[in-house]
C-alpha cells in the first residue's frame, strides 16, 4: 500500500512540473524578507461535546528564514515565483473509539491510536498569481512510544474525569515518514471576498490520499496570498475580522491510525481493509480576528464516518499566531 501511495506522489510531482519549479531567489514577489511566525493549534472533541475518535491534537510552529537552511527543506517545493516560508513543527494527536469504557478490545470500532511526530515545512505563495503551495515532511512514530495514554489519563485526572480503558490495545509502534502536498488557487479575489480552490496528497507510512476542495472567505482582512494572514509591515488591515468556509473530499487509500503501522504487524486490533471509507467529506467553519501582528481563529471541524458503522465526527480547532 505504500508502494502504490509514493508512485502517487511521483506522478503528482510530474504533473505540477509544468507549474512549479525551485529559484535560488526566495521572494521575487516583494523585496521584503519573509515574515516569522509562531503558531499553537489546539484541538479537541471537547468543543462538540464528545469524546472518540480524533480527539485531540496540538500542534507547535515556527517559521523563520533561517530554517531555509534545514538539510530537510532539499526535498520541499516551492513556486516558480513566491515568497517562500520555511518553518518546522512538532504534533501530537491521539485516537480513541466511540467509547473509553470498554476494558477489552472494542471490536467494529476505532482503535486507540496516537501519533508523534516532527514536521519540516515550506509554503510558498504567489500574490500576482495567486497561488500558493505548500509542502511538508513528517517525521516520527505512532504508537504507545508516543505516549497518548499516559497524555488523555493525566488529562481526564487533572479534571477529575473517568479514566479511558483500553489504551493497552492501541496500535503497535511504528515509524513515521509522510509526505504531504497541498496546492491552492485563487479565483476570485474582491476586498471582502475571496474564492479559492485547492487540491493535495499525502503519501508515506501515516496517510495515503488525495483530495480536493473549496474555501471562501468573506470579511475585512488581507488578500489570502499576500502573507501567511499578517505581516510586520503593514500599514492597511491592520485590524482583521472575517470568516471563512472550507468544503473538502479526500480519497482514502490508508490511514495507519485505524489500519495499523506499515512495517510494524503486531498490532492487537485494527480495522480491516474491507471496512475501511475509501471516500471521507470534511468541512470547517471558523471566524479569526486579528490586530496588528497577533491573530486568534476558532474552527469547528466536521467530517464524516471514516469507516464502516463508524459515526460522523467534529471537533473545536483553536489557533493564536503571532507574527514578528
Amino acid at each position: 500500500m505504500i508502494t502504490k501511495g509514493f508512485r502517487l506522489f511521483i506522478f503528482c510531482c510530474f504533473a505540477y512540473s509544468n507549474v512549479f519549479g525551485q529559484t535560488p531567489v526566495d521572494s521575487a514577489a516583494t523585496n521584503r524578507s519573509p515574515e516569522s511566525y509562531f503558531k499553537f493549534n489546539y484541538d479537541n472533541d471537547f468543543f462538540s461535546a464528545t469524546d472518540r475518535y480524533y480527539t485531540q491534537g496540538i500542534r507547535v510552529e515556527l517559521s523563520m528564514p533561517m530554517f531555509k537552511y534545514n538539510p530537510f527543506s532539499k526535498v520541499l517545493l516551492k513556486l516558480k515565483t513566491a515568497k517562500n516560508y520555511y518553518g518546522i513543527a512538532i504534533e501530537h494527536d491521539g485516537f480513541t473509539p466511540k467509547s473509553i469504557r470498554h476494558d477489552t478490545v472494542f471490536v467494529g470500532e476505532r482503535p486507540y491510536a496516537c501519533t508523534a511526530f516532527l514536521s519540516n515545512f515550506l509554503i510558498s505563495t504567489d500574490p500576482v498569481k495567486l497561488q500558493r503551495l505548500t509542502t511538508q515532511l513528517d517525521l516520527g512514530i505512532i504508537g504507545p512510544n508516543a505516549k497518548g495514554a499516559e497524555m488523555q489519563k493525566g488529562i481526564h485526572k487533572a479534571l477529575n474525569n473517568i479514566q479511558p480503558l483500553g489504551w493497552q490495545y492501541q496500535v503497535a509502534n511504528d515509524v513515521v515518514i509522510n509526505y504531504n502536498i497541498e496546492y491552492e488557487k485563487g479565483f476570485l479575489a474582491l476586498k471582502h471576498f475571496e474564492f479559492i480552490g485547492q487540491a493535495g496528497l499525502r503519501a508515506g507510512t501515516l496517510y495515503d490520499d488525495v483530495n480536493m476542495g473549496a474555501m471562501m472567505r468573506v470579511g475585512w482582512m488581507q488578500p489570502y496570498f499576500e502573507n501567511l494572514g499578517m505581516t510586520k509591515h503593514a500599514t492597511t488591515h491592520k485590524f482583521q475580522c472575517y470568516v471563512f468556509l472550507k468544503e473538502n473530499v479526500r480519497a482514502v487509500q490508508y490511514n495507519a491510525t485505524m489500519q495499523g503501522g506499515v512495517f510494524e504487524k503486531n498490532s492487537v486490533y485494527t480495522i480491516r481493509v474491507s471496512d475501511m471509507q475509501r471516500v471521507v467529506g470534511t468541512g470547517e467553519v471558523g471566524i479569526v480576528i486579528a490586530y496588528k501582528r497577533v491573530s486568534i481563529e476558532y474552527t469547528k471541524f466536521y467530517i464524516s464516518p471514516e469507516f464502516y458503522g463508524g459515526l460522523p465526527h467534529g471537533w473545536g480547532h483553536c489557533v493564536i499566531t503571532v507574527c514578528f
